[in-house]
Parts: C-alpha cells; structure tokens; sequence
C-alpha cells in the first residue's frame, strides 16, 4: 500500500464474508466503485463454517417466518441455476419417531406448505414413507419408537468457494481488495463517515468513499462501537458448533430432532465423511477466540447415538471440527427463536450496517442493500440495474 495516496471509492465494504463478497460483486457489475476490506482471509470467519446447506429452513415455518423461508426457497432455485459448481441438490430423510416432538401428521403439513412457497423449484416433491421404507432406505438408523417419514430435497453448497466465486467475479469487474488488512478508525467530516483508516502489517492508509458498509458479520457490535462508543448492539451471536466422522454409509441427509428438545440437527454426508450439526447457544465473548468445546461435541455424539443402530459414536471418531457464529439481531428472546431475517441499519454517522439473514439468501441481502445504496446517490441513474438473478458463478 501506498501512503501517499487517499483513494475514494462508491462504497467502502468492511467484511470479506458471504455477505461482503456478495454486496461487492453486486455493486461493481452495477458500475459502482468499490473496495472490500477483510481483516483475516476471504470467508476465514462465519461463512466457512456453516452446515453447508443451501436450504429454505423447514424449522422457522414453525415460527411463522413464511416470507424468510420463501425468499430462502426462491435463492436456493437461483443458486441451483446460477452456481451448479458449489450447489447441487441433496435427498433428506426426516424420520418420526414416537418419543418425537413433532407428530408425522405435524411434519407432512409442514412439508407440503414448505412445497407450496417453493413451487417453482426442479427439485422432486417431498413423499411420505412407511417404517419399512425408512429402514431399508437408511439400515443404521434406529426401528424402536419409529413411525414413518418424509422424504424431500433441499441443496448442498460449498460455502467458502461461493464466498471466493463472488469475490473474484467482482474483481473480475474493478473492485479492489484488502485482506489482512484491519479498520483502526473511521474518517469523519462534521460527525458524518467520509473513510476509514486501515492498517495492514505495518502500514497505514486512508481511504474515502461516498457509503461506508460494515459486513463483518459477529463483528458488527467491534465496528458499530468504534462509529459511535455508547451504540447499543445489534447482533447477538449463537454458537453453531459441527463434528465430523467417518462416513457412516448414509445415502441420504438426516434431519433429525434433538433428544427431548424441539431444536433440529443434521447427519449430512459430505466430502466421503459425515457431517454432524448444529449447535444453537449464545456467545458473548470474543468472535476472534471462538472454538467447539467437548461439551459442544458430546451434545453432537448424544443426539447421533440416539438414533443409530448398533453403532456409538466416541470423541475418538471424530475426525475434524469446527464452530462458526451467527450474527443473529440482538434481541431478548432466546436463541433458536430469534429471527434469521437480515437487517440493514444507519448509524447517526451515515455509517451501515448489514446483519443478520441466512446464508442461502445472500444474493437477496446484496440486492436489497445495493438497491438502498444507490437510491442515496446523488445520481442515482447512472448506474444499471442488478443482474445477479440471472448471471452465473464460475
């Protein structure tokens, strides 16, 4: 980096996650400029450390979140379109067992209202199934308490290359990047954000842009309270925490409830493993020193065990792990039912920020926001109109 010069961009992005990359590539294919500012690596953070599914949320129709899971359903279509390298369709198993909480009559309502808000989806409709149907579909699942099921179709994404694909399809058109590069302050003129100071080994810059955007995701409480120090929070962090095993021959995804509790977990398989998660606990302290604990583990081993058959599952067969953090709104409701809805809000400063929302929705999320973006410009009409809907992921 060059001290001497103070270069100014449309738009300043903090945050290389899914929803940094995503807003990035979605301004400079409009012809804004723009530079995107990370302090680790690209998709290091939250955005790599997902259940890799690209999905609708069955879960939150519970919660009456329809249009979430409609619009989730709608960009899960257009990622299956849109980027068929880093999603592809996946089959879900959903048994119901006796001791569950939700009755198989509970789950076939939800499963046809979910296939109603996606009737435009390619991907097979859900089909009821018998016990039998079941056991013979996945052998190393539990008979004892089971009733039946439902099979259906969601997506499987890979998470930290879509963050890379947006990313360099917007370098591809003019945005300018920084990683390993740290935001030490804001640039004000008359208590307005007009830049920021960044930092990278050694050597300081400042930068200007017109729209200064914090996407940093469980950070977002970090740089809200560096623009203004008495600002109340805006995300509330909950700990999604995943175990990997060697693969236990599933040729279907699992979706499973917790034992004695109402929360869902998955058995997915991935990579010739399978994968094991989530947790869903608050966090408060430090994004930067999060880490899956054993009791993390042993809550994923406990919920796997109850519904395998013939086989107990160890911290000895675990191969790998990892934890991220959703950046949910704060709020005081607990954690598995606060809304995964986003969130797009001014500081007193001009300073925005973007929060909250899940991941099979980013594309939505950069839409909306750079639609925001650009109706604050002061010429709004020199720019084009999103083309994101349409254009494909290399």
């Amino acid at each position: 980096m060059e001290l001497n010069q103070d270069p100014h961009y449309d738009l300043i992005i903090i945050g290389g996650g899914i929803n940094g990359a995503s807003v990035a590539r979605d301004a400079v294919l409009r012809g804004l400029s723009v530079c995107l500012i990370e302090k680790n690596s690209f998709g290091s953070g939250t955005s790599s450390r997902s259940t890799k599914l690209a999905h609708g949320g069955i879960r939150y129709l519970e919660h009456f979140e329809f249009t979430l899971v409609y619009e989730s359903l709608r960009e899960r279509h257009l990622l299956l379109q849109n980027a068929p390298k880093y999603v592809k369709p996946l089959k879900f198993l959903y048994p119901i067992y006796k001791s569950g909480y939700r009755s198989l009559l509970r789950v076939r309502c939800g499963m046809w209202l979910y296939s109603l808000l996606s009737r435009n989806s390619t991907l097979p409709k859900h089909k009821r199934l018998k016990k039998e149907d079941i056991l013979s579909l996945c052998p190393s699942l539990s008979p004892y308490g089971l009733q039946g099921g439902i099979i259906y179709y969601d997506a499987q994404m890979k998470d930290y290359e879509l963050v890379l694909a947006n990313i360099n399809d917007a370098s591809n058109h003019g945005l300018i990047s920084h990683e390993n590069t740290t935001v030490t302050n804001f640039i004000k003129d008359n208590k307005q954000c007009t830049g920021v100071i960044i930092k990278s080994g050694d050597l300081s810059k400042k930068i200007y842009g017109s729209t200064i955007l914090n996407a940093t995701g469980p950070w977002c409480n970090e740089l809200s309270k560096l623009d203004e120090p008495s600002a109340k929070p805006l995300v509330a962090p909950t700990k999604g925490a995943h175990i990997i095993v060697n693969d236990l021959g599933l040729s279907h995804a699992l979706t499973l409830e917790i034992p004695n509790e109402k929360r869902m977990f998955f058995m997915i398989p991935w990579e010739n493993n399978t994968l094991i998660g989530t947790t869903d606990t608050p966090f408060e302290g430090n994004p930067d020193t999060i880490s899956i604990t054993n009791d993390d583990k042993q809550y994923l081993l406990n919920a796997a065990n109850h519904y395998l058959k013939n086989q107990t599952l160890t911290e000895n067969d675990i191969i790998d792990s990892f934890v991220g953090l959703r950046p949910l709104q704060y709020s005081e409701k607990t954690a598995s039912r606060r809304s995964r809805d986003f969130s797009l809000f001014e500081s007193n400063s001009g300073l925005l920020h973007l929060f909250g929302g899940k991941y099979t929705s980013y594309r939505h999320m950069a839409e909306i926001t750079v639609n925001h973006i650009i109706s604050q410009h002061p010429n709004p009409t020199q720019f084009y109109p999103c083309t994101t809907q349409s254009r494909m992921l290399q």
